[in-house]
């Protein structure tokens, strides 16, 4: 096996999607420029782009990368696995985004859903993952029926955790930019180029360290040089872009060893570019020719550009432009404006219930207690659990007047506040019975922020610390900061977080477990979760230095109540195929991917009219049970 065979580097490119979305030839450029710098370090590499092959899709992802997976793992351990993609991109929410394949407008699967893979990548034995994307994360009404996938089947595999590198070109609701091509310079995409300067040697003499003797570029020096020169660069051509680099290595952190002359490095990495070019049938460029565009040696004059008008030479890898910052942040007012003004009931006699507003209920389904119509309000429901624990949970089936059908879980102690915008959309909340107004606005700050996309790190994480420090008496924001913790597959977090829900003798929300926060088991038609016990680690932020029980150890729970039959946010759904299952939790994971293609768009889950019985079987609400027991609004 020939050195460096370990290592696999698997670079695509989409630079011809369908459904109306613009041609990106700057996609193949940076697909293949990378693929050629890939090789000179000695990766096996895989080029996989829209030129070569007819269509980029699910289907031939998963056969060559499975394929190139094994060939190396067949002969010895996956030491690092990096997987590049240029094209255009989608977020639906926070650690949710979508690089688009060629079909994405025919079937919704037809995308790389990036936490999925993360997730299933654990079964494939890796030691280390890198994921670099150059492409938008740009909210999009185009985009809001996008599934995804995670390409790969998952395996009869031990999960097994890596060490993880993430470099996007653009954080949440940002825009990444393509140049256009010139008569001295073919397309490219822009990020692509400023991580290549680096990755070649061109990089700030003061990022780079010396390990065992060598000069080398590591992946903090590749954070250092994105974040100090990605923004230099777009604004040369009038646009912005931050970009978003989270390193994560901390064994092998070499990317590339500088040569001992600057003469050496140039020749390493032309003849390596020549060889990845010819092996892709991509004749057509001319290496040695200014066509390869170094931005680290070009001056390119300022052009004074209003940012959010594109020069010509722009090409933006998304759909829309708009001032994100205005709009974004209009949006976020209204939000919180309208969930804000509408009345949740505060008291239940039965500890339990559920308070719609924005729209009529048709109907309310439970499945582990009686529902009766609150007389003030007629979309105002108390809800008896069959226990008076304070574990007990109930599904609740919401249908709303057009025929969608909103799953609730029911926790008792607390109230479930459902709120339906105009345009469709929903808020959805648990308060604590009796809370007072602050514990509700900050929830619907919060929520506002998941909606918009403007909740930083920062804030998710001081999230999660006022969860654990109020008990979690606003029981949501466990699964908004899971979605953040395994965005950067922090199992860690993940599985302390569950273990406060248990400490606290409460039922953990389900998408905390399906992210891998434990294992899951049925017994009599409920779920519950065996969750690892977490040792110690430092704080990460000056909220969690202050409150150690963010940070400490946290014991391991057996068969624990997990709260819900269905993921509470549509993001988790993803995580079905990569969660942990004993024996006895198969059947219910067959059931919830029955109902993924019932999905209607939003953050939290909704579900079409036409996965009523899916949706009922999965809940063990029976057809003939909701018939007999459900409310019908009067009008």
């Amino acid at each position: 096996m020939p050195e460096g065979s370990d290592r696999l580097f698997i670079a695509i490119g989409v630079s011809k999607p369908k459904g109306g979305l613009d041609e990106l030839p700057g996609a193949i450029t940076a697909s293949e420029r990378m693929a050629a710098w890939a090789e000179a370090q000695g990766y096996t590499t895989l080029l996989l782009h829209d030129a070569i092959f007819p269509e980029i899709t699910i289907d031939l992802l998963r056969d060559k990368i499975a394929s190139a997976i094994d060939t190396i793992t067949n002969q010895t351990e996956l030491k690092r696995l990096v997987i590049f993609f240029s094209g255009h991109g989608a977020a639906l929410a926070i650690g949710d985004q979508y690089w688009i394949l060629t079909n994405w407008n025919k079937r919704s699967t037809e995308a790389i859903k990036v936490s999925s893979l993360q997730r299933m990548l654990e079964y494939y034995g890796p030691l280390q993952v890198s994921i670099i994307g150059d492409a938008c994360q740009e909210f999009s009404s185009k985009f809001i029926d996008l599934i995804g996938s995670s390409i790969l089947d998952k395996p009869d595999e031990d999960q097994r955790t890596y060490e993880l590198d993430q470099f996007f070109a653009v954080d949440v609701g940002k825009q990444a930019f393509m140049i256009k091509a010139t008569d001295n310079n073919k397309s490219f995409c822009l990020f692509t180029e400023v991580i290549l300067d680096a990755l070649e040697g061109g990089i700030n003499e003061s990022y780079i360290e010396v390990i065992g003797g060598n000069k080398v570029v590591t992946s903090q020096a590749l954070a250092r040089h994105l974040d100090a020169s990605v923004a230099l660069e777009a604004s040369k051509y009038g646009v912005q872009m931050k970009p978003r680099p989270r390193p994560g290595f901390y064994t092998d952190r070499t990317y590339f060893t500088l040569p001992t002359s600057p003469a050496g490095q140039e020749k390493s990495g032309r003849t390596a570019r020549k060889r990845a070019l010819k092996n892709s049938g991509a004749n057509n460029l001319d290496i040695n020719s200014a066509q390869v565009p170094h931005l680290g040696n070009t001056k390119v004059n300022l052009i004074k550009t209003p940012l959010f008008t594109v020069p010509p030479s722009v090409e933006m890898l998304a759909v829309d432009i708009e001032d994100p910052k205005t709009a974004k942040s209009l949006e976020r007012d209204a939000f919180v404006n309208e969930v804000s003004s509408a009345v949740v009931r505060n008291h239940f006699e039965t500890d339990c219930g559920i308070c719609v507003s924005g729209t009529e209920v048709t109907r309310v389904d439970v499945s582990y207690g009686v529902v009766s119509r609150v007389a003030e309000d007629s979309n105002w429901f108390r809800v008896d659990l069959l226990s008076d624990s304070s574990l007990a949970w109930s599904s609740a089936l919401v249908t709303l007047m057009d025929g969608r059908i909103v799953p609730v879980t029911l926790v008792k102690g607390f109230v479930a506040a459902l709120h339906i915008f105009t345009d469709g959309s929903l808020s959805l909340f648990h308060r604590a019975l009796g809370g007072d107004a602050y514990e509700d606005s900050t929830a619907i700050e919060l929520l506002a922020g998941v909606h918009t996309g403007l909740l930083g790190q920062e804030e998710i994480i001081r999230a999660a610390t006022m969860l654990r420090h109020e008990k979690h008496k606003i029981i949501t924001l466990g699964c908004i900061a899971a979605q953040f913790y395994d965005a950067i597959r922090d199992v860690e977090s993940l599985r302390s977080m569950a273990a406060f829900y248990a400490e606290h003798q409460q039922p953990v929300p389900l998408d905390i477990i399906l992210y891998g926060g434990g294992t899951i088991t049925e017994s009599d038609g409920r779920l519950y979760a065996d969750i690892p016990a977490v040792p110690e680690r430092k704080p990460r932020t000056p909220d969690e230095e202050a409150s150690s029980f963010t940070h400490h150890a946290t014991p391991a729970f057996t068969k624990h109540p997990i709260a819900g039959h269905v993921p509470w946010m549509r993001q988790a759904w993803g995580a079905i195929a990569t969660a942990h299952y004993d024996v006895s939790g198969v059947l219910w994971r067959e059931q919830a991917l029955a109902v993924m293609e019932y999905l209607a768009p939003g953050i939290f889950t909704c579900i079409r009219s036409e996965g009523r019985e899916a949706l009922c079987d999965l809940t063990n609400i029976s057809a003939q049970q909701s018939d007999q027991s459900s409310l019908l609004t009067t009008t």
